[in-house]
């Protein structure tokens, strides 16, 4: 079962197709069970910016330390959606808190 342990926020750039947007994004860290870590990112897209990239479900974010994190939605982006579209990604690849705190500065513990 997962536990809350930290969120945060950040500013970084969305790219899909070589183009870029600016954006903002939302991390949320969990512990597991055998106190290993994830961290759930989210961030909300404009819908028409989407379409016109030719968004076909994944994207990447890219945070100002340079680091990259796919995003994804099920499904793509069509003109009945919200003109606001959640992806989201999760990074499970952190062993610790230590781990996840160096990474992750954005996250308030």
């Amino acid at each position: 079962m997962l536990t809350f342990a930290a969120e945060g926020n950040g500013q970084g750039q969305l790219e899909i197709n070589g183009q870029s947007q600016p954006v903002s994004y939302e991390l949320v860290e969990a512990r597991e069970e055998d106190d290993s870590r994830q961290v759930r990112i989210r961030l909300h897209a404009p819908r028409d910016w989407l379409m016109k990239q030719g968004f076909n479900g994944e994207a990447v974010l890219v945070r100002n330390n340079g680091s990259r994190i796919a995003v994804r939605r099920e499904g793509g982006v069509g003109v009945d959606d919200t003109v606001a579209v959640t992806l989201e990604g999760y990074d499970d690849s952190r062993l610790d808190a230590d781990d996840v705190a160096d990474a992750y500065p954005e996250l308030k513990h």
